[in-house]
């Protein structure tokens, strides 16, 4: 499945209201990230696929001051009387969800974006070698190496 151009341009936009980026991390449109959206849409059930789609193409022909109070209302749903605030809710899980994941994902040019953050995904394969995926000043012991507690 392939985004529209105007359903990539909405999320270029959402992604940018939500990761606008700073000195250090870029923005979610220059991540690259959204080059990789299809193959979270493929394993997508069709409702949410189909509600995303239209979601995407919406905010697309919206001004970013609307997008932005649109995030902000998901957000803030808690404040909005029941049913509207579970949906609320559930709308800002739908949301941020998509673009964190893709943004995390470590998809993004040059992985730069897991490199800022220093996450590093390590799983040692022998438990008798220290495991070298934590500096030694870490605070806690290394996974796997905990004295159970009673």
């Amino acid at each position: 499945m392939t985004l529209t151009p105007t359903q990539r341009a909405g999320l270029l936009r959402l992604g940018d209201v939500i990761i606008p980026g700073d000195g250090e991390l870029p923005s979610f449109s220059q991540s690259g990230v959204a080059d990789h959206v299809d193959q979270m849409l493929d394993w997508m059930y069709e409702a949410d696929r189909s509600a995303l789609l239209l979601l995407l193409t919406t905010v697309s022909k919206m001004p970013r001051l609307a997008v932005k109070a649109l995030v902000l209302s998901t957000e803030h749903g808690d404040s909005a009387p029941e049913p509207l605030a579970g949906g609320l809710r559930m709308a800002s899980l739908g949301i941020k969800g998509v673009i964190l994941s893709l943004y995390y994902s470590g998809v993004d040019a040059g992985g730069r974006v897991r490199e800022v953050i220093g996450y590093d995904v390590g799983c040692p394969t022998n438990p008798d070698e220290p495991d070298r995926s934590l500096p030694e000043n870490a605070s806690l012991p290394p996974v796997g190496r905990q004295e159970r507690t009673r």
